[in-house]
Formats: C-alpha cells, sequence, structure tokens
C-alpha cells in the first residue's frame, strides 16, 4: 500500500514543477491560461490514478483530490472545477462505469465544488491548502464507506490521511518555491527590457525594437521616422532642485511621450535625460508635426516634484526618416536624428530639428 502512495507523491512533485514552467511560459501557449492549467492539474489526476492503490474490484484510492487542491490554491477556483471534471470523467473512462465509479464521481465533483468556495477563504496558502485537503479527506471516507465498508476504510484510511497531509505539505513547499522563482524570473524578464525608473524601454529593448524596425521599413518598403529627444538644461534641474528632481522629471516625462504619440510608437529611455520615439510607418512630414506636438506638450505640462514644486521644462527634438532622408553618407536614422538634436540644442534650444536642416547648414 505505501508503494503506491510513494509513486503518488513522486508522479505529484514531478507535475508541480511542470505547472510552474508552464505559468512561467503560458504566453507562449494559445489556450486561456485557467483552461490550460485546468486541463494539466487534471491530466495529473488521471496519472495518479494510473498508480493508484486498488481496494476492490471497483474502488481504487490515490492522490487525485490534491491536484483540485492545489490547482484552486494556486492558480484558481475555474482551474480547480475544470481538473475535478476531467477526473470524474477520466475515473469513469479508466474504469467504467459502476455504482463504485458514481460514487467517486460525485466526491470529486464535490471537492472540486468545496474548494472553489474555500479560495475565498481569509487565509494562508499553507493553511487553505491543508484545510482543503483535509475536507477532501472527509468525503473519500464517506466514499469509501459506502464503496467498501467500515473495516476495510478503517484499514486504508490512515495511510492515506497520512500520504495525503505530508504530500499537501511537499506540494505547499514546491509550489511556493516555484511561484517566488517565477515572481523573480518575471522581474529579471522585466529589468531586462524596461527601464527601472520610467518604464519605458530600456536602451537594450531600444537596440532590439530599432533594428527590428528598420529592417521591416526596408523589406516592406515602409517609412520610418526616428525622434531623438533631449532634455533642455536637465544638469540645472539636479543642481538646484536636486537628483530625486530629476528622477521626478524623468518619470513624469515618462507618461508624457507615450501620452502624445501613437498607440504602436515605440517609447524608450536611451540613458540619462535622452528619449526616443520610433515611429513606425511614418512620413517625414507627420513625423515634424509629431515632433512639434510632443515638444508643445512638454513646454505646457507642468513638472511636479517631491518638494511639491512645479517644474516646467523644455526639450529639443532631432527627426529624421527612413529613406526620405537618406544622407550621402548613407548614415542610419539614428545618426542622423542626432545630428539633428545636436543642431537644434546648438541653435537655441526648445526646438525641433531634421536632417535635412543639418544638409541645409553644410
Amino acid at each position: 500500500m505505501l508503494e503506491p502512495l510513494f509513486i503518488n507523491v513522486c508522479v505529484f512533485i514531478s507535475f508541480i514543477y511542470c505547472a510552474g514552467l508552464i505559468m512561467r511560459n503560458h504566453r507562449k501557449f494559445p489556450i486561456p491560461f485557467s483552461l490550460l492549467m485546468g486541463m494539466f492539474c487534471g491530466m495529473l489526476g488521471l496519472a495518479l490514478m494510473n498508480f493508484s492503490i486498488p481496494l476492490n474490484h471497483h474502488t481504487i484510492v490515490d492522490l487525485r483530490h490534491l491536484a483540485i487542491v492545489t490547482a484552486a490554491v494556486y492558480i484558481g477556483w475555474l482551474p480547480g472545477l475544470i481538473s475535478a471534471i476531467i477526473i470524474t470523467a477520466g475515473r469513469i473512462f479508466m474504469f467504467g462505469v459502476s455504482s463504485q465509479a458514481i460514487v467517486a464521481g460525485v466526491v470529486m465533483l464535490s471537492i472540486g465544488v468545496l474548494s472553489t468556495l474555500m479560495t475565498r477563504l481569509p487565509l494562508q496558502n499553507l493553511a487553505k491548502l491543508q484545510t482543503m485537503n483535509i475536507v477532501s479527506l472527509f468525503l473519500i471516507f464517506f466514499a469509501l464507506l459506502i464503496n467498501i465498508g467500515f473495516s476495510e476504510t478503517m484499514n486504508v484510511i490512515p495511510y492515506h490521511a497520512t500520504t495525503s497531509l505530508l504530500a499537501g505539505f511537499i506540494a505547499y513547499s514546491i509550489a511556493e518555491q516555484i511561484k517566488r522563482s517565477n515572481e523573480q524570473y518575471q522581474m529579471l524578464k522585466l529589468n531586462a527590457t524596461k527601464d527601472f525608473l520610467t518604464s519605458l524601454n530600456n536602451v537594450r529593448q531600444f537596440d532590439v525594437s530599432y533594428n527590428q524596425a528598420l529592417n521591416q521599413a526596408k523589406e516592406r518598403n515602409e517609412k520610418l521616422s526616428f525622434l531623438l529627444i533631449d532634455i533642455d538644461h536637465f544638469k540645472t534641474v539636479n543642481d538646484t532642485h536636486g537628483h530625486q528632481a530629476g528622477d521626478d522629471v524623468l518619470k513624469e516625462l515618462g507618461k508624457v511621450l507615450p501620452l502624445h504619440s501613437r498607440t504602436f510608437d515605440i517609447v524608450s529611455r536611451n540613458g540619462g535625460e535622452e528619449f526616443s520615439i520610433l515611429l513606425l510607418d511614418c512620413p517625414h512630414k507627420h513625423a515634424m508635426m509629431i515632433a512639434e506636438r510632443i515638444r508643445v506638450a512638454v513646454k505646457e505640462h507642468p513638472f511636479p516634484i517631491h518638494t511639491n514644486q512645479v517644474l516646467h521644462i523644455t526639450v529639443s527634438i532631432g527627426v529624421s526618416t527612413f529613406p526620405d532622408t537618406i544622407s550621402p553618407e548613407n548614415e542610419e536614422i539614428f545618426e542622423q536624428a542626432d545630428k539633428a538634436l545636436y543642431l537644434a540644442k546648438r541653435t537655441g534650444r526648445n526646438k525641433v530639428c531634421d536632417f535635412q536642416m543639418v544638409q541645409a547648414v553644410h
């Protein structure tokens, strides 16, 4: 009896680790997350039944209820209910229709419904999981009484209950570890692509987006415009009001720029006080209009800082467009926009310049 229960625990642990990997990368699957995890936990229940303890011709015992309980606690009520339905159907399909199978099916569905209701309990995960586990064991106890009688039930239930509670602690430990690991993974993944201060794309993600957008524009014969934006006299803000005020200004500008761009444009913080916007499928004339709109919006926007003061800043913007501003030197639009930005800064700031103006000066 202990050997099949031990195998159940091993199968259960293996599936939990696999579930953690699926949860980490669930956006890659075309199936809704709740449905996917409900199906996965249902398959776990079927796998556990495959290594069950046969008590008589129609009655088995295993840890399938923990698949429902764990799904309800760590994923939600819907996966718990879906897994209960799959396990119930699988019980009848694998072992045939009988009065014992019907009793077992009713118990599994009841566990699914009760686990769904108990997800609302204001308990920590361990207490919630073991509460569901104990309630499930009571239901299983009564099902065994109906199916195999009192004496045989009393022979089985101590081993089953002890193993179930132990497996519950193991499930909690592993699930919490996977949960923390996935949270750290998502944080690292976010930090790899997002600027920590503004939540815009960081310079690493900008490089990826820039190369992809430029290659796409060349392949599709589209126009790609690029704005390079720099805050005027930003050093003065830091020197006068402190670096915290500088961070406040950067955060606020990180909100203003997407607000005055198109929803599908790619806004990044390239570093320091320099920002950029990739204007996808945007001709040069339209890019100049967007740049001017952003310049005016920034000039008129109040920038609150931590000292309850409000600052007003301006920006200089360099604009270039592929293929409209292709230079004889065959520079890419980043270098063109950088030269245009330098011209805007050199000729008074708080203005928009494009690469054509740079060529005219030279």
